[in-house]
């Protein structure tokens, strides 16, 4: 190979990665394939009884039903019964996600609307001076928590392999 071609090579591999950082919500989606990784990974923990690692990753394919972990916090936005943007809640943004990996694939093209128990929206409202009907998990938000996660999951491996 000579010179010129290895330029070309890389300055190919560089335009490529930096149009893969401007990718639209849908591409990014079929990018994510997170859930299919869960389970592959969930059969490999079970089949070399990883006890440890399949709960984590049954909880985070599924979701938890209890208190979730304290990674798993994402922002939210409120609106009113017009779909109007609340402001002025700032205070009452940050919200632990207790949602498994493969809703939250799916919302991800359009967000996640939160279903917050009436006394909740009692309080917002009280707050904010004006109803609040709903509170939205932004698609941003949902590919952060993703990248969180596939991330995690990663790090256990990695710390399996090591041991």
């Amino acid at each position: 190979m000579s010179v010129s071609e290895s330029c070309t090579v890389l300055s190919l591999d560089d335009i490529l990665a930096a149009l893969e950082l401007q990718l639209e919500t849908e591409e990014a989606i079929a990018k994510l394939p997170l859930t299919r990784a869960l389970e592959k990974c969930l059969s490999f923990a079970q089949a070399h009884n990883l006890h440890d690692l399949a709960q984590f990753v049954k909880q985070e394919l599924e979701g938890y039903s209890g208190q979730s972990p304290s990674d798993r916090i994402v922002q939210l936005s409120y609106f009113d019964n017009g779909g109007q943007l609340i402001n002025g809640l700032n205070q009452y943004r940050v919200y632990p996600l207790n949602t498994g990996v493969r809703k939250l694939e799916l919302h991800l093209k359009n967000g996640l609307t939160l279903m917050l128990p009436k006394q909740i929206l009692r309080f917002l409202s009280e707050a904010a001076g004006r109803e609040v009907d709903s509170s939205h998990v932004s698609p941003s938000e949902i590919i952060y928590l993703l990248d969180n996660i596939r991330f995690l999951v990663s790090k256990r491996l990695k710390e399996i392999a090591i041991n």
